[in-house]
């Protein structure tokens, strides 16, 4: 007689800290790296780190108007101008202004590169 053996006590989902998925999904926003490539690295699905890209920016927009103007996400609020959204303003299409709280305009337009403009915004964002 053959015996069989069944094994139910596997658990085949992996849990995640949220320190682990805001690392994963801030190397996923590394300019030189792709999502799928970062999810491969850290074998998971692509689809499971677009999840988490959503779920932690929403808890970031919703937990903003507790935590003043910037938390621990390193996500700070946007707000579109009226005038930016008007038909027909090619204008408003190929520049930008960053206002930060502390008076501080950064106007850019469309051809600026990104990583330099994001280590500007870094800077100005700790005054």
């Amino acid at each position: 007689m053959t015996t069989v053996e069944v094994i139910t006590s596997v658990e085949r989902r992996r849990r995640w800290s949220r320190e682990a998925k805001l690392r994963i999904v801030a190397e996923s926003a590394r300019a030189h790296r792709t999502v799928s490539q970062v999810a491969r690295a850290h074998d998971i699905a692509p689809g499971q780190l677009f999840t988490w890209r959503r779920e932690l920016l929403a808890a970031a927009i919703e937990s903003h108007g507790s935590e003043g103007d910037r938390g621990d996400s390193g996500f700070v609020p946007v707000r579109i101008a009226s005038s930016a959204v008007a038909a027909g303003a090619p204008a408003a299409a190929s520049h930008i202004n960053i206002h930060f709280p502390s008076g501080i305009v950064v106007s850019t337009g469309h051809d600026i590169e990104v990583e330099p403009l994001r280590r500007v915004l870094t800077a100005l964002a700790s005054r």
